[in-house]
């Protein structure tokens, strides 16, 4: 009986791995549990998943996923065998909003920390995917782009306009002195 119940954990998390295919496997140490499940609830508001899972029934799930995909032979190649307590951080398909989350959190409580993660198709380590959460969020990088955008134009604008607004000042201020 026990042997079906970790069958069913391991096909549970290859569902998981299937259906939200950016997640991230973060360190989670030893994070109590008023703190991980503020991070849960932290997580949530972003779409997030976070699930507490065992390094045994993971490297089951990822090798029986590596039959059907390379990103996860890649993984099982360097990345496993797990050590330490780890979880699970599954994103929705706007991944970076639950990623900055969980990087902000675990500034302030340091036993959280990334592993790896496998983000629209491409492995990254744990440096990478710090990196990758401190970056702006892509509705504000959209912003700041067409803000460069428009930024020339108006200048161009400006500095066209400037000599013949002098000139218009000039003349007025003579007019002014004349009468």
């Amino acid at each position: 009986m026990v042997a079906q119940e970790k069958f069913a954990l391991v096909k549970k998390i290859h569902d998981l791995l299937l259906k939200k295919q950016n997640f991230a496997l973060v360190k989670i140490g030893k994070t109590n549990h008023q703190a991980l499940e503020a991070l849960r609830k932290e997580l949530k508001k972003t779409q997030s998943v976070f699930k507490v899972i065992k390094n045994t029934l993971f490297e089951k799930a990822v090798n029986k996923m590596a039959t059907d995909n390379q990103n996860f032979v890649d993984l099982r190649k360097i990345f496993l065998p797990l050590k330490e307590t780890n979880a699970l951080l599954l994103f929705e398909k706007e991944w970076s909003n639950g990623l900055r989350t969980f990087y902000q959190f675990s500034k302030k409580e340091t036993s959280l920390s990334f592993k790896f993660g496998l983000l629209d198709g491409k492995s990254y380590r744990d440096e990478e995917l710090s990196g990758i959460a401190q970056l702006p969020a892509k509705n504000q990088l959209i912003a700041n782009l067409i803000g460069s955008f428009k930024s020339p134009s108006s200048r161009l604008v400006y500095s066209l306009k400037f000599n013949l607004t002098k000139l218009v000042y000039i003349l007025k201020e003579k007019s002014k002195r004349t009468n």
